[in-house]
């Protein structure tokens, strides 16, 4: 294990990889909190605030055809040309203050971020190599388990002391040290053949998907899991400050230890590295995520809430490392972008929907019975899975 952790670390091109993609991590959310700051400023209107968070999902439905073009050209040229785009449009952020524009700024951000993310976790096995890809993948994982609750702090902190504007410039410039990073790999260009089109491409790889089992269990599975686990995401204010009446602080806690579990279960599957059974571990984060949800339905206190919070986490963490691995060893390389898309986008769909019905379900039941529902939804989920996967014919589970 030491070999392969030490080989990973000597890996020049895993390290400027690792810390390009950090940075732009962290220049997503900074750029989130001080767009959103900015148009509460400008309109003083929540449902400019959704409005602004639905620009940013929508280039998400066209991420099956920037998979094409993931797996059709330089996937270096693409990971630059979306830093240096996204540095340029939150540079362009200083001088707007119209509502619409900002909208449309936002939304060209989240083509930049589509390009950007199926993009990475394709190329990713061409820089790390098959022996190094789940410890890689893990301290990727626990990079952007870190940003989420860094970047949002560091944007809200960049604007509070020295300004919306001074925070879109710092903001970009971190995208254009994420560019010269990234710059600086060599990447492969994916094998293909030339006088297939566009269209051919795209079908390939729905076709490809449709018939491998367990890259399609993934697909499927990462949707349906977001769905119901992050249907208990408006609950999560409900449970601490009205159920146990932890107030602010408590949500707080509530909210940053799920992170830090995120953070802690990357660092389980890094420590194992390539002896970890990739298939055990995503069915046992699917039905730990699941037991952890009712324990905190039924949590007489707040503290035993925190304990099963942290174990969802921890749990939420280890899938995150192990769908992306099963994947990038799974699926041939000339395929990865458009896989990836179609990952990419089922995760972001699940995750509005969840956030949309969880409302919901809260209004009518309660935060408790969120957790519950939730937990046995996850359960019925897995199970679901796990049949699909053990009912593969032998020839496609080689896929």
């Amino acid at each position: 294990m030491e070999q392969a952790s030490d080989s990973l670390f000597r890996n020049s091109r895993f390290l400027r990889l690792w810390i390009g993609q950090g940075i732009s991590f962290v220049g997503d959310a900074i750029s989130m909190i001080a767009f959103i700051v900015l148009i509460v400023q400008i309109t003083g209107s929540a449902s400019a605030v959704g409005g602004l968070l639905f620009a940013r999902f929508v280039p998400m439905l066209a991420s099956p055809l920037v998979g094409v073009m993931a797996d059709r050209f330089d996937r270096r040229i693409i990971l630059v040309a979306s830093d240096l785009a996204r540095a340029v449009l939150v540079a362009v952020a200083v001088l707007v203050r119209d509502p619409l524009t900002l909208y449309v700024l936002v939304f060209l951000m989240g083509v930049a971020r589509v390009f950007f993310n199926p993009t990475i976790r394709a190329a990713f096995p061409s820089v790390v190599g098959s022996g190094d890809l789940t410890r890689a993948n893990a301290i990727i994982s626990g990079t952007f388990s870190t940003s989420i609750a860094v970047g949002p702090a560091l944007g809200g902190l960049l604007v509070a002391t020295v300004g919306v504007n001074t925070a879109f410039l710092l903001d970009a410039a971190s995208y254009i040290i994420s560019a010269v990073f990234l710059a600086s790999i060599p990447l492969p260009r994916p094998q293909r053949e030339e006088s297939i089109s566009f269209s051919q491409e795209l079908w390939a790889g729905f076709s490809y998907l449709a018939s491998a089992r367990i890259p399609l269990a993934i697909v499927v599975g990462a949707f349906l899991v977001i769905l119901t686990i992050n249907a208990t995401v408006p609950a999560e204010i409900f449970l601490a400050k009205e159920t146990f009446g932890a107030g602010d602080t408590g949500y707080g806690l509530l909210v940053g230890l799920w992170g830090g579990g995120m953070v802690l279960g990357s660092a389980v599957i890094a420590a194992l590295g390539d002896r970890t059974n990739l298939i055990l571990f995503y069915f046992l984060g699917i039905f730990v995520s699941a037991v952890a949800l009712v324990g905190t339905g039924l949590a007489p206190t707040f503290a035993i809430a925190l304990v099963a919070l942290t174990v969802a986490g921890i749990a939420n963490g280890t899938d995150n490392v192990t769908t992306d691995t099963i994947l990038q060893k799974k699926v041939p390389d000339s395929l990865l972008g458009r896989v990836f898309a179609v990952r990419f986008l089922t995760y972001s769909t699940g995750e509005v929907l969840a956030y949309g019905a969880g409302g919901l379900i809260v209004d009518a039941v309660g935060p408790r019975s969120t957790y519950l529902l939730a937990g046995a939804a996850t359960v019925a989920v897995g199970i679901l899975i796990l049949l699909f996967v053990a009912t593969a014919p032998t020839k496609l589970t080689r896929n």
